[in-house]
């Protein structure tokens, strides 16, 4: 669905696959996750549970319901965890590798 805008279109509607497309090439386009936690639309925030270590950002800001899940990893593919718990800019400012997980609608 990240990679083919028709598809996107078809499961998404027009406005959120747009909206995810331009998320998509934003996240490829910045130097690290803070480029983009400096954007508040899209909400960046730590999932819990059986999602610990995943991060969402909404896709549309509050106009969707859909969010991005991510994972940040390092140039080995492996999961970058918070275990120092650094302050959370400084965190988002050391990752520059994000997998993307899902597409879901979480606040329907």
């Amino acid at each position: 669905m990240c990679t083919n805008l028709k598809k996107s279109r078809k499961e998404l509607g027009a406005r959120t696959a747009e909206a995810l497309f331009g998320l998509i090439n934003l996240l490829e386009s910045s130097a690290s996750l803070e480029d983009i936690n400096a954007l508040r639309i899209y909400k960046v925030h730590k999932l819990t549970g059986n999602r610990n270590n995943h991060y969402a950002l909404d896709i549309d800001g509050r106009a969707s319901s859909y969010r991005l899940i991510i994972q940040p990893i390092d140039l080995d593919n492996e999961v970058v965890i918070n275990r120092e718990n650094l302050n959370i800019q400084l965190f988002y400012s050391s990752i520059n590798i994000v997998r993307v997980e899902e597409v879901s609608k979480h606040y329907a």
